[in-house]
Protein backbone atom coordinates (compact mmCIF):
# COMPACT_ATOMS: atom_id res chain seq x y z
CA UNK A 1 0.00 0.00 0.00
CA UNK A 2 1.03 3.52 -0.43
CA UNK A 3 1.29 6.05 2.17
CA UNK A 4 -0.79 8.80 2.28
CA UNK A 5 1.19 12.17 2.02
CA UNK A 6 0.00 14.70 4.41
CA UNK A 7 -0.09 18.03 2.91
CA UNK A 8 1.20 21.22 4.72
CA UNK A 9 -0.69 24.18 4.64
CA UNK A 10 1.38 26.82 3.39
CA UNK A 11 2.81 28.96 5.91
CA UNK A 12 2.32 32.66 5.29
CA UNK A 13 5.24 34.73 4.88
CA UNK A 14 5.80 37.83 6.57
CA UNK A 15 5.81 40.99 3.97
CA UNK A 16 9.03 41.84 2.36
CA UNK A 17 10.02 45.40 3.48
CA UNK A 18 11.66 47.03 0.46
CA UNK A 19 11.06 50.48 2.03
CA UNK A 20 12.30 52.18 5.14
CA UNK A 21 9.34 53.43 7.89
CA UNK A 22 8.82 56.35 8.32
CA UNK A 23 10.01 58.01 11.94
CA UNK A 24 8.05 60.72 14.12
CA UNK A 25 10.06 63.52 13.04
CA UNK A 26 9.82 62.89 9.11
CA UNK A 27 5.87 62.26 9.95
CA UNK A 28 5.76 65.43 12.27
CA UNK A 29 7.68 67.41 9.20
CA UNK A 30 5.13 66.43 6.82
CA UNK A 31 2.10 67.19 9.32
CA UNK A 32 3.36 71.17 9.76
CA UNK A 33 3.73 71.23 6.16
CA UNK A 34 0.12 70.04 6.15
CA UNK A 35 -1.18 71.87 8.69
CA UNK A 36 -0.14 74.56 6.47
CA UNK A 37 -2.07 73.54 3.35
CA UNK A 38 -5.33 72.83 5.66
CA UNK A 39 -5.45 76.29 7.11
CA UNK A 40 -5.26 77.62 3.24
CA UNK A 41 -7.80 75.44 2.48
CA UNK A 42 -9.95 76.59 5.56
CA UNK A 43 -9.91 80.22 5.10
CA UNK A 44 -11.29 79.36 1.23
CA UNK A 45 -13.92 77.54 2.66
CA UNK A 46 -14.45 80.32 5.32
CA UNK A 47 -14.72 82.80 2.84
CA UNK A 48 -17.39 80.42 0.84
CA UNK A 49 -19.56 80.57 4.65
CA UNK A 50 -19.46 83.95 4.57
CA UNK A 51 -20.49 83.93 0.67
CA UNK A 52 -23.24 81.72 1.43
CA UNK A 53 -24.31 83.30 4.83
CA UNK A 54 -24.66 86.88 2.88
CA UNK A 55 -26.47 84.99 -0.08
CA UNK A 56 -29.09 83.38 2.20
CA UNK A 57 -29.41 86.68 4.46
CA UNK A 58 -30.21 88.68 1.02
CA UNK A 59 -32.38 85.91 -0.24
CA UNK A 60 -34.77 86.21 3.72
CA UNK A 61 -33.95 82.43 4.31
CA UNK A 62 -31.99 83.14 6.61
CA UNK A 63 -32.63 86.48 9.20
CA UNK A 64 -30.68 87.54 12.11
CA UNK A 65 -31.35 88.20 16.04
CA UNK A 66 -31.22 91.38 16.94
CA UNK A 67 -27.95 93.31 16.97
CA UNK A 68 -26.03 90.48 15.11
CA UNK A 69 -24.27 90.79 11.62
CA UNK A 70 -23.59 87.68 9.60
CA UNK A 71 -20.64 86.27 11.17
CA UNK A 72 -22.93 85.09 14.00
CA UNK A 73 -24.19 82.69 11.22
CA UNK A 74 -20.76 81.10 11.04
CA UNK A 75 -21.12 79.49 14.58
CA UNK A 76 -23.61 77.15 13.38
CA UNK A 77 -22.88 73.59 13.96
CA UNK A 78 -23.52 73.38 10.17
CA UNK A 79 -21.00 75.38 9.63
CA UNK A 80 -18.11 73.54 11.91
CA UNK A 81 -19.61 70.39 9.80
CA UNK A 82 -18.53 72.25 6.55
CA UNK A 83 -14.65 72.69 7.75
CA UNK A 84 -14.44 69.13 9.23
CA UNK A 85 -15.93 68.10 5.74
CA UNK A 86 -13.28 70.35 4.11
CA UNK A 87 -9.97 69.12 6.33
CA UNK A 88 -11.28 65.63 5.87
CA UNK A 89 -11.98 65.74 2.28
CA UNK A 90 -8.07 66.52 2.01
CA UNK A 91 -7.07 63.54 3.57
CA UNK A 92 -9.00 61.66 2.33
CA UNK A 93 -8.28 62.37 -1.49
CA UNK A 94 -4.42 62.61 -1.04
CA UNK A 95 -4.47 59.41 0.60
CA UNK A 96 -6.64 57.39 -1.70
CA UNK A 97 -5.57 58.64 -4.74
CA UNK A 98 -1.57 59.26 -5.08
CA UNK A 99 -0.62 57.57 -1.52
CA UNK A 100 0.82 61.61 -0.57
CA UNK A 101 -0.34 64.54 1.07
CA UNK A 102 1.37 67.54 -0.24
CA UNK A 103 3.42 67.80 2.74
CA UNK A 104 4.04 64.10 2.16
CA UNK A 105 5.23 64.75 -0.91
CA UNK A 106 8.11 66.96 0.42
CA UNK A 107 9.52 64.87 3.23
CA UNK A 108 9.19 61.98 0.44
CA UNK A 109 6.45 60.16 2.53
CA UNK A 110 3.89 57.52 0.99
CA UNK A 111 1.35 55.87 2.70
CA UNK A 112 0.17 52.54 1.50
CA UNK A 113 -1.22 49.17 2.74
CA UNK A 114 1.34 46.36 3.15
CA UNK A 115 1.23 45.14 -0.71
CA UNK A 116 2.02 48.37 -2.00
CA UNK A 117 -1.16 49.37 -2.80
CA UNK A 118 -3.38 52.88 -1.74
CA UNK A 119 -5.65 52.86 1.01
CA UNK A 120 -9.11 52.23 0.77
CA UNK A 121 -11.18 55.28 1.51
CA UNK A 122 -12.49 53.23 4.56
CA UNK A 123 -8.86 52.91 5.76
CA UNK A 124 -8.68 57.00 5.49
CA UNK A 125 -11.69 57.85 7.42
CA UNK A 126 -10.38 55.01 10.04
CA UNK A 127 -6.69 56.63 10.11
CA UNK A 128 -8.44 60.32 10.58
CA UNK A 129 -10.52 59.37 13.79
CA UNK A 130 -7.68 57.37 15.40
CA UNK A 131 -4.82 60.16 14.84
CA UNK A 132 -5.59 62.54 17.12
CA UNK A 133 -4.63 65.62 15.39
CA UNK A 134 -1.26 64.09 15.21
CA UNK A 135 -0.64 63.05 18.73
CA UNK A 136 -0.87 58.98 17.03
CA UNK A 137 2.40 59.28 15.99
CA UNK A 138 4.17 59.44 19.22
CA UNK A 139 3.54 56.02 18.84
CA UNK A 140 6.51 55.72 16.62
CA UNK A 141 8.69 55.94 19.63
CA UNK A 142 8.01 52.94 21.11
CA UNK A 143 9.25 50.90 17.89
CA UNK A 144 13.14 52.14 16.55
CA UNK A 145 12.95 49.32 13.70
CA UNK A 146 9.75 49.62 12.28
CA UNK A 147 7.69 52.87 13.97
CA UNK A 148 4.55 52.64 13.57
CA UNK A 149 1.82 55.36 14.47
CA UNK A 150 -1.47 54.62 16.61
CA UNK A 151 -3.05 55.51 13.35
CA UNK A 152 -1.51 52.75 11.19
CA UNK A 153 -2.51 50.33 13.68
CA UNK A 154 -5.62 50.76 13.69
CA UNK A 155 -6.16 51.46 9.51
CA UNK A 156 -4.04 48.31 8.70
CA UNK A 157 -1.96 50.82 6.15
CA UNK A 158 2.52 51.83 6.71
CA UNK A 159 4.08 54.90 6.05
CA UNK A 160 7.30 54.44 4.03
CA UNK A 161 9.99 56.53 3.43
CA UNK A 162 10.72 57.27 -0.62
CA UNK A 163 14.04 57.31 -2.47
CA UNK A 164 14.34 60.32 -4.22
CA UNK A 165 14.06 58.74 -7.99
CA UNK A 166 10.88 57.00 -6.42
CA UNK A 167 9.51 60.29 -5.38
CA UNK A 168 9.89 61.81 -8.16
CA UNK A 169 8.20 59.47 -10.06
CA UNK A 170 5.51 59.74 -8.02
CA UNK A 171 5.30 63.19 -8.64
CA UNK A 172 5.33 62.72 -12.65
CA UNK A 173 2.50 60.13 -12.27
Amino acid sequence: MAKRKTVQPPQATPPVHTHPSAGLLRRLGALLYDYLVVISLLVIAGFLGMGVAQLLLATGLATLPEGKDASWLLTSPLYSAWLALVICGFYVWFWTRAGQTIGMRAWRLRIQNVDGSNIRITQAIIRLATAAFGLGNLMCLFDRHRPKAFQDIWAECEVIVLSKQENLNMLNK
